[in-house]
């Protein structure tokens, strides 16, 4: 199971009718995930903050703290985006989690992905 399916499935469970999901949402799952976490570079934890943490946040300053350390922790990627060979736009350099590196059209419209060389 990926990180980003262990906390959908955290979030699925906590609104969970049924008291031995909710236990495991509460005590089971966290645990696998923060060993898992353990395991991220800093950019990876920073891009979690940004995919997973930021949208949640309402408008108060803990959104702007999270983009704040979202942003630090990603660094400087050091890539050169391409336009997006399908659109024209500006391709998103995203931090890969469970899978590579990778760039997506910033059309969102388009939603071309590509590998990050």
């Amino acid at each position: 199971m990926t990180i980003r399916e262990l906390i959908a499935e955290q979030r699925r469970r906590l609104g969970s009718g049924n008291a031995v999901e909710r236990f495991a949402a509460a005590m089971l799952i966290p645990a696998v995930l923060a060993e898992r976490l353990a395991g991220l570079e800093d950019r990876q934890v920073g891009q979690l903050l940004l995919d997973e943490v930021w949208p949640e946040l309402g408008l108060g300053p803990e959104s702007t703290i999270c983009l704040h350390a979202a942003d630090r922790l990603r660094g400087s990627t050091n890539v050169k985006c391409p336009a997006c060979t399908k659109c024209g736009s500006e391709m998103i350099h995203y931090v890969g989690i469970d899978e590579p590196d990778f760039l997506v059209c910033a059309r969102l419209d388009c939603q071309f992905r590509m590998h990050a060389t």
